[in-house]
């Protein structure tokens, strides 16, 4: 079922991608239970029922503690973009680079991976959305409201950026420790 996907599919059918992009993109879900920090002021919902954006800055703070290797303003993504950034998390000569471009206004979370060994690519760039409805389609498995064209995670909480930054960096060492093509 696996031997079918190009090479940066099967790398993430070895973690659990396929189901916890659809749990990261539940701004509803009690993201505190799971978070390791306690905030004071942990919702971003507004009286609007929307999410308060969060800066740059904060998203770059909490993939910074999670544990990437790196973590820089912009991004990869084409075109200009003010509110991106990157996360790269390196195990030897593999390197796992996630492009993240923030929506304007929202928080919500657009992914590009890519996967480079001896700087040579060999994975990717690739929309982790769109891989993980690969991988649960290739399983046999049916995705959450197939009638949206993609979802994505929206955060709604520091505690969720929190889980998801750690969850992320952690699936990206994942990558990176077990590449094989």
């Amino acid at each position: 079922m696996t031997a079918d996907l190009p090479p940066l599919a099967r790398a993430l059918a070895r973690t659990d991608l396929a189901d916890a992009w659809y749990r990261w993109c539940d701004a509803a879900r009690d993201w505190a239970a799971e978070a390791a920090t306690t905030y004071d002021e942990d919702s971003l919902l507004t009286e609007r029922g929307s999410y308060a954006p969060l800066a740059t800055g904060d998203f770059l703070r909490a993939f910074e503690e999670a544990g990437a290797d790196q973590v820089s303003r912009g991004s990869t993504f084409p075109g200009p973009r003010h509110r991106s950034f990157t996360v790269v998390v390196e195990r030897g000569a593999t390197r796992c680079s996630l492009a993240v471009q923030l929506g304007r206004g929202l928080n919500s979370l657009e992914c590009d991976l890519r996967v480079t060994v001896d700087d040579e690519l060999v994975g990717g760039p690739d929309r982790l959305h769109a891989l993980a409805r690969t991988l649960r389609l290739a399983r046999g498995e049916d995705v959450p409201d197939p009638a949206a064209p993609y979802p994505r995670p929206i955060i709604g909480s520091r505690s969720q950026l929190e889980v998801v930054a750690r969850e992320v960096v952690g699936l990206l060492s994942a990558v990176a420790r077990e590449w094989r093509a």
